[in-house]
């Protein structure tokens, strides 16, 4: 239902902006310009498709599958607070000049993504948002079992990070971009989808 209501969405909007072709605002700085291009943060940016099938597995569970439904539900919304924001205020992501030179497997997995992906994503970025939110659930989840460790967190941590910055250093968002989604995830998780989950538990 997520790849339903939230990818198929995206994909529309994502397609409908770039035949557009229209940019309202520019957040960028001259930061996003001066870092570097790092090829090989492709592969942390692609194992973003591999969190949405280990949120349903953690969901899941009998113990929390109505956690999983609430939380998969408010990540809905939020994505279409970001597809809103896209349709609103599209703004064309005009870095991708700088995404050059990068060879063998690496170089295939950029030319695939940038096939895929119309450089209409801007803010708030979806793969931040969503990444976060999801790791924040998982660490929830196995908290509440008395699984999440050290080694665990760290790992998970180190891998999602590394997925946060790949977003500006493959040159796929504005440093502004992923800024908002921390934002929105440091709103919404505290305030809004947390006590869900735990008023759902008790």
């Amino acid at each position: 239902m997520f790849t339903l209501l939230g990818a198929l969405p995206y994909v529309a909007v994502n397609r409908w902006n770039a035949w557009r072709g229209v940019s309202t605002i520019d957040v960028s700085i001259p930061l996003d310009e001066a870092l570097p291009f790092v090829p090989w943060l492709v592969v942390p940016y692609i194992s973003f498709y591999l969190y949405f099938p280990i949120a349903a597995w953690v969901g899941a569970n009998d113990d929390h599958r109505t956690q999983g439904l609430v939380f998969f539900q408010r990540m809905l919304v939020l994505t279409w607070v970001s597809l809103t924001a896209y349709l609103l205020l599209p703004l064309e992501i005009t870095l991708r000049s700088q995404a050059t030179g990068a060879e063998g497997v690496i170089g295939w997995l950029m030319d695939e993504l940038h096939g895929a992906d119309a450089p209409y994503n801007a803010w708030p970025s979806l793969h931040v948002l969503q990444s976060l939110l999801t790791l924040l659930f998982v660490r929830w989840s196995f908290k509440e079992h008395g699984r999440w460790n050290g080694p665990l967190a760290a790992a998970a941590w180190t891998a999602c990070i590394l997925l946060c910055l790949s977003t500006v250093l493959i040159k796929q968002h504005f440093i502004f971009d992923a800024v908002i989604s921390c934002v929105m995830v440091g709103v919404a998780w505290p305030r809004w989808i947390a006590p869900a989950l735990n008023q759902t538990t008790h």
